[in-house]
């Protein structure tokens, strides 16, 4: 070997650890960006279980390397929207346990750099656990909640509106109540503050809000559903019965119809479009409760005393009750949400006017199409015709 041949191959020896230094970062990079995109690929077509894996794989490979989140435009700068997406995957798929640990995962890493995300998707773990009566965890994701430092006012009301629907359905009346009072007072006292914004969406306390003015108002409507039709009277005297039996019911069935629809109105107020559906749902059956009492209804052969007792409406209460139960199924398809309380309305729009309100088809198991066939040609039946 000559000497320039030598010298040569040392300093090739000598550079290659240097290029493999080099190179060596690479592979980890393109391997992250790899199960990132493939995450992504999963999450596309469907397959979302695999995809929920594959993004906590990918976001927990970044979160071993502690600073690897920290620089923008690394592979490892996605892996804030890995875990939400993760999360909400997870919860959808019923994965309670799992959701909550990638939701705290988010919380412990992103906190300080996405203050706002962190506190929704602390508040989306609290809303996972209530909506399935899991109560111990929903209490403790509730607390963790509540615990965020330097909390802004509409966090504060949010953790007790939440509070409050644990204590319900617990059965703590009173603890559920003093939580109520609560929300409503700062609602009341920071309503404009908390419209303007801020790292808790006023659509969060306003749906508090509208909750507790809603569980409020069911026991009014409770007691009205309560009411029954005058019993067979033995006066004859029509003067008599009417001060007596049919006044009396009349004022206080009145009174409570209206005490509840006031309650229920105010949660119109609010916004909120699952409590405003829910809301017109119940005026809605009480109205159709009312047209039943008076049909039901055994009166004197007096024309002047059925015009007292319907107020000279000849259909007392069924207006009134089709138009909020059409406005329940109408706003319910509109945003998209109470889909069961869309169900309901339409089953009492049916009952209350089956002619008009035909249910459809497919809930009886019958198809109203035609066997498949093909059209002929519009002249075809013409030419044979004329052939013969």
């Amino acid at each position: 070997m000559t000497r320039s041949a030598a010298l040569t191959l040392s300093i090739v020896l000598a550079a290659a650890p240097a290029a493999a230094q080099t190179a060596a970062p690479d592979a980890p990079t393109s391997a992250l960006a790899a199960r990132y995109a493939n995450a992504r690929r999963l999450d596309g077509q469907t397959e979302y279980e695999a995809a929920a894996t594959a993004f906590e794989g990918y976001a927990e490979a970044c979160l071993a390397s502690s600073t690897a989140v920290l620089h923008d435009g690394e592979p490892c700068a996605a892996t804030g929207p890995a875990l939400e997406r993760a999360f909400v995957l997870r919860r959808a798929l019923g994965h309670r346990e799992r959701a909550s640990q990638d939701a705290e995962a988010y919380v412990a890493h992103f906190l300080y750099a996405e203050p706002r995300a962190a506190i929704r998707v602390r508040y989306e773990v609290a809303r996972m656990f209530l909506e399935a009566g899991e109560l111990a965890h929903a209490t403790a994701a509730i607390e963790a909640l509540g615990r965020t430092r330097d909390a802004p006012v509409g966090l504060t009301l949010v953790a007790d509106g939440l509070r409050a629907q644990v204590a319900h359905r617990r059965g703590e009346a009173r603890v559920a109540a003093r939580a109520w009072r609560r929300v409503e007072r700062g609602w009341a006292a920071h309503q404009a503050e908390l419209e303007l914004g801020g790292a808790v969406p006023a659509r969060w306390v306003r749906e508090a809000v509208a909750e507790g003015r809603l569980l409020r108002a069911e026991r009014s409507v409770d007691r009205y559903l309560a009411v029954r039709g005058v019993r067979r009277s033995r006066i004859d005297d029509p003067a008599r019965w009417w001060s007596e039996v049919m006044s009396p019911w009349l004022v206080r069935s009145r009174r409570r119809l209206l005490i509840a629809r006031a309650e229920l109105e105010r949660v119109y107020e609010l916004g909120s479009p699952r409590h405003s559906v829910i809301a017109a749902a119940r005026i809605g059956e009480m109205y159709e409760h009312r047209a039943d009492l008076h049909a039901e209804l055994e009166l004197p052969d007096s024309d002047v005393l059925r015009a007292l007792v319907s107020g000279g409406d000849a259909s007392v209460g069924y207006d009134t009750a089709r138009e909020h139960l059409e406005t329940c199924v109408r706003w319910a398809s509109h945003h998209g949400v109470a889909r069961e309380w869309a169900e309901r309305c339409e089953a009492h729009l049916h009952a209350l006017d089956p002619e008009r309100y035909p249910r459809a088809a497919e809930l009886y198991r019958e198809s109203p199409f035609l066997p498949v066939a093909h059209a002929p040609p519009p002249d075809v039946d013409e030419r044979r015709n004329h052939h013969r």
